[in-house]
């Protein structure tokens, strides 16, 4: 029974002073629900900027913050991040509830459109987002 115990001290002993590694978690997006938000750096940091309406379809905007790397939408908003600051050229197709630690490029402005009408339509093309968050 004594030698019994004694084992049980000895592993408890050293299972306590084995170095207890942390899971990493995947970084989420500091945006709360129902919000739409751009950020000036990758991995969500940097200069933001947040709205919760949608912007009407077919407009474009410029980068709040002179430049987006970032987003996360979970505000219902769709559209399209532009290299160029005039909503032309090379661009991001961006679905209502996703983000992206990094658009892959430095984005000047955002056009509202319809992306999943494409999607379900099956004409998008390019580089896309998938959806995160319900």
């Amino acid at each position: 029974m004594k030698r019994s115990l004694l084992v049980v001290a000895v592993v408890s002993a050293a299972l306590l002073t084995i170095p207890q590694t942390a899971v990493a978690r995947p970084a989420a997006a500091p945006c709360a629900a129902q919000t739409n938000c751009w950020w000036s750096l990758a991995g969500f940091t940097g200069q933001s900027a947040t709205w919760q309406a949608p912007r009407p379809p077919g407009s474009c905007a410029s980068a709040p913050n002179a430049v987006v790397r970032s987003y996360a939408f979970y505000g219902g908003q769709e559209g399209y991040f532009y290299r160029s600051n005039n909503c032309t050229g090379e661009s991001r197709a961006v679905l209502a509830n996703s983000e992206s630690a990094d658009l892959g490029f430095d984005a000047y402005s955002f056009k509202s459109a319809c992306v999943s009408c494409k999607v379900n339509a099956g004409t998008l093309g390019g580089r896309q987002t998938t959806s995160h968050r319900p």
